[in-house]
C-alpha cells in the first residue's frame, strides 16, 4: 500500500512537472515573441517612414533638378509599396495590434492616393522641366547671336527667365504673376533668326505659366504631413498596448514564480526517494549509450562509434568499402530489398573481418563501410575475391555485388578515404587503391575558394571592368569596333583575365553579376563616345531576365546605343534552347544590334544552326587561325566557312591574329575582319580613329 501511494505522488510530481514545463515554456515562446514581434513591427513603422521621406526627397529633388530622371521615384515608389505590403502581410501585427493594423491600411489608402499623385505630378513636371531648360538654352543662343538687340528686351529677357527659376525653386506661385509674356507675344526684333528664337521663348513661357500652378498644388500636395502624423499615432498606440501586454506578462511570471517555489519544495521532499533508483537509472544509461553507437540495421559499429575510437585509438590504417551502384537497387527493386542487401553485406564483411581480433567493421554511410585495422593487412584481396565469385540472394531476388575499396594510413583516415574512392569511382577498371598526395585534390579546392574570394571582393569593390581590344577592316587595316573583354583587379594591382574564374561564377551564381557590371560600364562609356563595340553573351545571359530587364531598360531609355552594339553569342554543347536565342536575336536586331556568332570552328560548330539564325558575322575561332600559315587543314577549314559566311552574306571575322604571316593568309582568303595582338592589344582605355 505505501508503494502505491508513492507511486501515485511520483505520478502526480511528474503530471505537475509536465505541466510546469509546457507552461513555462508557452510563458517563454509568447514572451519571446511579444518582444521579437513588437521589435518587428516598431522597426517595419520605421522603415515605412523613412521609405515615406525618401519617396517626398527624390519628388522634391525631380522638382528641384533639371536632370533628375524617374527612376529614383519608381524606385522609392516600390520600396514604400513594398515596406507596408510586407507589414500588413504580418499576422501576428494583424491580431494582436489589430486596431492599428486599421490605421495602416487606411494610411495605404493614403499613400495609394498619395503615388497617384506623383504620378500626375510627375506629368507636369516633365513639361515644366523641358520649357526651363529650353529658356536656359534659348537665352544662350540669345547671347550667340551678334545682331543687336534693344537693351529693354534684353533686361525683359533676363528678368523674365530669372523669375522662372525663382518661381520654381521657391515654390511661390504668386512670382508667376511677374512674368509679362504679352510684351514677348507682342514685340519685334527687326530680325528674323531673333523673332524666331523669341516666338519659342514665349511659347515655353506660357507653357510654364500654364503648368506651374498644378505642378505647385500637386507638390504640396504630395508633401502633405496627414500620412506622417498616422504613422506618428500608430507608434503611440503600438507603445501603449505594449505596455499593457507587458503587465499581464509581469503578473502571470509573478503567479509561475509562486508555483515553481511550491513545486520545488515538493520535489526536494521526493528526492531522498528517488536515490534508490539510481542504480538502476545509471545501467539504463550506459544500454543506451551503447545503442547510439550501433547502426539499427546492420548491428555494426556506426560512424559516431568510428569517430570515438579514432579519437582515442591507434590504428595502422582504414580501408572504406562502397557497395558500386548500390542506388540502382534502391531504385529498381525497393528500399526493403536494398536494406535486406546492406544486411546480408555486412554479415558478409563482418565473417571476413572478424578473422582477426585487430580488425574493427563500421557502417559509415547509406552503402559505405568502414575498417581500421591495427596491423597490416590485406583483407582487400579476400572482400575484392569473395564478391567476384559469390552472389547475393536476397528472397527471390539474386544480386551480382563489386565493390570499390580505398585505404589510407594518413590521418584524417575517413577524408583521404573518401577522396581515394572519388579516385576509383571516375575509373571504371580500378577496383582497389591506397591514399597518396598525387591524388589529393585539396590544392585544387584551396584555390577555388582563393579564386571564390577574388571573384567576391573584385565584384564587391568594382574591380571586375571592361578591357577594349580593338577589330580592324583586313582591307585598311584601321579600327572599327572594340570588342569588351571582362578583367579582374586584383588586391595587389595585377589584372588577370576573366576566363579562370567563370566556372566558379557559374558555381556561386555570379555570373549574371560579371555580365550586369561590364555590360552598364560598357554602356556608359560607348554612349558618351559613340563608338560600334561587340560584347560577349552566353545562353545562361540571354536566359537571364535581370539582364534582359537591362537591356529593356538600355532600349527605352537610349534606343540610339543599341545601333553600336554587337552581341557575341558563344556557339557550344551547352546551347539547348534555340528557341530563346532565336528570340533574343529578333529582339535585337529589331532596335538595331548586330549578332555575332563567336568561337565558330572551335569543336561544336553547326551551320544548319546559322541559316536558322539571323546572324550578322561569324568569328572564326583562334585554334584555326593561330595555324592557318602552317597547317592545310586549318587554311581549307577555314575557307570553308569564309566561302559559306559569305554566300549567306554573313561577315567573317578572324581571332588570334598574332603576326603578319596570319595576317597575309586570311588576307588573301577573304576575311572581312581581324583580331589580335599583331594589331592591338587588350586595353584599359580607347583610341579610335
Amino acid at each position: 500500500m505505501p508503494r502505491i501511494k508513492c507511486t501515485v505522488k511520483i505520478l502526480i510530481v511528474l503530471f505537475t512537472s509536465l505541466i510546469v514545463i509546457f507552461k513555462l515554456n508557452q510563458f517563454s515562446q509568447q514572451s519571446k515573441d511579444f518582444f521579437i514581434q513588437k521589435n518587428k513591427i516598431i522597426k517595419e513603422l520605421d522603415q515605412i517612414k523613412h521609405s515615406e521621406l525618401q519617396l517626398n526627397y527624390v519628388v522634391s529633388a525631380s522638382g528641384l533638378y533639371l536632370y533628375k530622371n524617374n527612376d529614383s521615384i519608381i524606385k522609392a515608389i516600390k520600396n514604400l509599396q513594398n515596406d507596408i505590403n510586407h507589414l500588413l502581410q504580418n499576422n501576428y501585427f494583424k491580431t494582436e495590434y489589430y486596431p492599428i493594423y486599421k490605421d495602416i491600411q487606411t494610411y495605404n489608402t493614403f499613400i495609394t492616393n498619395k503615388i497617384n499623385t506623383v504620378y500626375e505630378f510627375q506629368s507636369y513636371n516633365s513639361a515644366i522641366k523641358n520649357s526651363t531648360m529650353y529658356l536656359a538654352l534659348l537665352l544662350q543662343q540669345f547671347s550667340l547671336e551678334k545682331t543687336h538687340k534693344p537693351p529693354i528686351y534684353k533686361k525683359k529677357l533676363i528678368q523674365t527667365i530669372s523669375t522662372v527659376f525663382l518661381t520654381k525653386n521657391s515654390m511661390d506661385k504668386e512670382l508667376i504673376h511677374n512674368i509679362d509674356i504679352h510684351y514677348f507675344s507682342t514685340v519685334d526684333l527687326h530680325n528674323e533668326a531673333l523673332n524666331r528664337l523669341n516666338k519659342m521663348f514665349t511659347a515655353h513661357l506660357k507653357i510654364f505659366q500654364k503648368y506651374y500652378p498644378n505642378y505647385n498644388t500637386l507638390l504640396h500636395k504630395i508633401l502633405n504631413k496627414k500620412t506622417e502624423h498616422i504613422l506618428n499615432q500608430a507608434d503611440n498606440n503600438i507603445y501603449k498596448l505594449s505596455v499593457q501586454k507587458l503587465e499581464n506578462i509581469k503578473y502571470t511570471l509573478y503567479f509561475l514564480i509562486g508555483f515553481i517555489l511550491l513545486f520545488t519544495l515538493i520535489v526536494i521532499a521526493l528526492i531522498i526517494k528517488s536515490e534508490k533508483e539510481n542504480g538502476a537509472l545509471n545501467l539504463l544509461t550506459n544500454k543506451l549509450q551503447e545503442n547510439i553507437r550501433v547502426d539499427n540495421l546492420t548491428q555494426l559499429y556506426n560512424r559516431f562509434k568510428y569517430d570515438e575510437d579514432v579519437q582515442h585509438n591507434t590504428y595502422y590504417g582504414f580501408y572504406l568499402i562502397n557497395i558500386d551502384k548500390f542506388k540502382y537497387i534502391n531504385d529498381y527493386y525497393g528500399t526493403k530489398i536494398g536494406d535486406k542487401v546492406l544486411q546480408k553485406v555486412a554479415r558478409i564483411l563482418q565473417d571476413i573481418v572478424l578473422e582477426s581480433s585487430h580488425n574493427f567493421l563500421y557502417r559509415l554511410g547509406a552503402d559505405d563501410f568502414g575498417i581500421l585495422v591495427k596491423n597490416s593487412s590485406n583483407i582487400q584481396n579476400t572482400i575484392l575475391e569473395y564478391f567476384e565469385k559469390n552472389d547475393i540472394n536476397v528472397g527471390e531476388f539474386q544480386f551480382k555485388i563489386s565493390v570499390s575499396i580505398a585505404y589510407t594510413q594518413e590521418k584524417p583516415y575517413f577524408e583521404h578515404a573518401n577522396i581515394t574512392l572519388k579516385k576509383i569511382k571516375s575509373s571504371s577498371r580500378i577496383k582497389y587503391l591506397q591514399y597518396s598526395k598525387e591524388i589529393d585534390n585539396k590544392q585544387q579546392i584551396l584555390q577555388n575558394i582563393e579564386k571564390t574570394k577574388i571573384l567576391y571582393n573584385a565584384l564587391k569593390h568594382e574591380k571586375v571592368v571592361p578591357f577594349f581590344q580593338g577589330i580592324v577592316d583586313v582591307k585598311t587595316q584601321q579600327i572599327t569596333k572594340y570588342e569588351v573583354l571582362s578583367r579582374v583587379l586584383k588586391d595587389d594591382g595585377s589584372i588577370e583575365s576573366i576566363f579562370p574564374y567563370l566556372q566558379i561564377a557559374k558555381d556561386n551564381k555570379l555570373y549574371s553579376n560579371i555580365t550586369k557590371s561590364v555590360l552598364n560600364k560598357s554602356i556608359q562609356l560607348f554612349n558618351e563616345n559613340n563608338i560600334p563595340f561587340n560584347i560577349n553573351f552566353s545562353i545562361e545571359d540571354i536566359t537571364d531576365k535581370s539582364i534582359l530587364e537591362i537591356l529593356y531598360t538600355i532600349i527605352k531609355t537610349n534606343p540610339r546605343i543599341m545601333k553600336n552594339i554587337t552581341f557575341e553569342i558563344l556557339e557550344s554543347e551547352s546551347i539547348h534552347d534555340y528557341n530563346a536565342i532565336k528570340h533574343f536575336i529578333e529582339e535585337m536586331k529589331q532596335v538595331g544590334a548586330k549578332i555575332a556568332i563567336d568561337d565558330f570552328g572551335s569543336g561544336y560548330s553547326n551551320f544548319e544552326h546559322l541559316l536558322n539564325l539571323d546572324i550578322d558575322f561569324i568569328k572564326i575561332d583562334g585554334s584555326l587561325i593561330k595555324n592557318i600559315h602552317t597547317d592545310k587543314n586549318a587554311y581549307n577549314i577555314v575557307q570553308l566557312i569564309n566561302t559559306f559566311a559569305h554566300q549567306s552574306n554573313i561577315k567573317t571575322v578572324a581571332e588570334f591574329v598574332e603576326n603578319e604571316a596570319i595576317y597575309t593568309v586570311i588576307k588573301e582568303i577573304g576575311i572581312d575582319y581581324a583580331q589580335g595582338y599583331y594589331f592591338a592589344k587588350p586595353e584599359s582605355t580607347i583610341i579610335f580613329s
